[in-house]
């Protein structure tokens, strides 16, 4: 699911596929791989990903593993935070197809 969550960053961040590769420095169709789960990201890779999302990579994968155990969280409020914020970048991934509609 880490490509999954780097593609709802991508988005929430206003980012074009092939921009996001060109800040990358890799190509359109490897970002579509690892967003399609087909490729996993090397650690250099999403060093750059937390580099342009101005993020820590730790936060990368803690949204990539929040949205893997998408299950009632009890007591961790890690996990909570991280879930709450992916659910939030789905919202707001809809809401902009909505308005390109």
């Amino acid at each position: 699911m880490v490509g999954e969550a780097l593609r709802l960053l991508r988005i929430f961040n206003g980012y074009k596929s092939a921009e996001l590769a060109e800040k990358l420095g890799i190509s359109q169709s490897y970002v579509s791989e690892i967003e399609n789960n087909k490729k996993q990201p090397t650690m250099d890779i999403l060093d750059k990903y937390a580099s342009v999302f101005e993020m820590k990579k730790s936060t990368l994968l803690l949204f990539a593993e929040a949205l893997e155990n998408d299950v009632e969280v009890q007591n961790d409020k890690k996990q909570k935070v991280a879930l709450a914020g992916m659910k939030l970048l789905k919202i707001l991934e809809r809401v902009g197809k909505f308005e390109d509609e």
